[in-house]
């Protein structure tokens, strides 16, 4: 898709206006058909940004997954039913965002890093609020004028074609007090459905974790407004002023959809090099009690990359963990054989590699490890 035509589709979302009649949040669907028609022309944007979302392939393909994350966003919001629309994008950003016309996007990355349905609803029901509100349509009558919007977008063009969407909560990001709005209408949403509301803050407490433990500038899921520890604070401000014990938090049920999320997630990571974040999530305390246990193996592979000092035992300890624990699992295998060549066990290489081609005979490098076989044999 055109970066020209990207930029005008959310100048129209985000630029300033001429009108100032005044903003009142949706009270159902009946005002979805009542829109002004500065509301109308920022929806039929957003349905243009819909198409090109799908255009360009960046939805996650799993209908039993979609389904799930929309029928947790109709809990929320049960009198929006076919208007807000939940989609789910394929990219390791901890991120969500929503369109001014009821399209709620949420990333494969930040599913996958969520413990249970309570967090993901949590990110869910404010996502809803900046749509009930119209948050975009005052976040753009606030607007002094282009530049600001301009200058960022330029400075996200280097991701390609829509990234910087999938980085940044709602577009572009809302005011303090909008997100604080979000904040507080959503948790009276989280509670009115039923779920556990202790959850809320713990959404961004491994967000903090991450952000402080590989040094970064917030980037995460509407981070920035206000700052992730002032927003840990308020919601737990909520849970004590307004929480009930109990509440739902559907561990089993998030598992059981978004459990094969977790392992792509870590490969996911490795293939873009950040071992970083695979050494963050499964150094993490009861980390195999969400991860299955090929995770070992990546595991031993973000220690490889790593490459300090003890890296290459703990690597070996991880490869051979995960050989223990899923046998029929061939990549350890192939990384056992590495590891061996190199460190001048032929021997055990051949035998390691024997064992990976047998398990996956398709391998696509499959002629470069016979290669090494072959020049390791006697």
């Amino acid at each position: 898709m055109p970066w020209r035509f990207l930029a005008a589709c959310v100048l129209v979302l985000l630029s300033g206006c001429q009108t100032a009649r005044p903003i009142h949040p949706l009270q159902g669907q009946a005002d979805t058909q009542q829109l002004t028609a500065e509301e109308q022309r920022v929806w039929y944007t957003a349905r243009e940004l819909d198409v090109q979302m799908e255009k360009a392939d960046y939805l996650y393909e799993d209908a039993a997954l979609q389904a799930y994350v929309r029928a947790v966003m109709q809990k929320l919001y049960p009198e929006y039913a076919g208007t807000i629309n939940v989609r789910v994008v394929d990219s390791t950003s901890l991120n969500a965002f929503a369109l001014p016309n009821g399209s709620i996007y949420i990333n494969t990355g930040l599913l996958a890093r969520l413990d249970n349905e309570a967090q993901m609803a949590t990110v869910l029901a404010h996502e809803g609020v900046h749509f009930t509100h119209k948050h975009s349509l005052q976040q753009r009558r606030n607007m002094k004028s282009t530049t600001a919007f301009s200058t960022t977008f330029g400075m996200l063009t280097g991701i390609p074609m829509l990234g910087d969407l999938m980085g940044a909560s709602s577009i572009y990001g809302f005011s303090r007090d909008l997100e604080r709005e979000a904040d507080a209408e959503g948790f009276q949403r989280l509670q009115a459905a039923g779920y556990d509301v202790s959850q809320a803050p713990v959404t961004f407490e491994f967000l903090l974790a991450e952000v402080e433990a590989l040094d970064i500038d917030e980037p995460y899921f509407f981070s920035t407004h206000p700052g992730l520890q002032e927003r840990i604070d308020n919601f737990r401000a909520l849970v004590k002023q307004h929480g009930t014990a109990g509440g739902y938090r559907g561990e089993e049920a998030y598992q059981s959809h978004i459990g094969a999320l977790r392992e792509r997630l870590l490969a996911d990571y490795l293939e873009l090099g950040q071992y970083q974040s695979v050494l963050l999530i499964l150094t993490e305390k009861d980390a195999f009690t969400r991860y299955p246990p090929t995770a070992w193996y990546y595991l031993g592979e973000a220690y490889r990359l790593r490459d300090e000092e003890g890296d290459a035992d703990l690597a070996v300890k991880a490869y051979q963990t995960a050989v223990a624990r899923v046998p029929a699992f061939a990549p350890p295998y192939r990384a056992l054989g590495l590891h061996a060549m190199k460190t001048g066990q032929s021997a055990q290489a051949v035998s390691w590699f024997n064992r990976y081609l047998e398990l996956a005979p398709e391998a696509p490098d499959r002629a470069y490890i016979e290669m090494y076989r072959s020049q390791m044999s006697p």
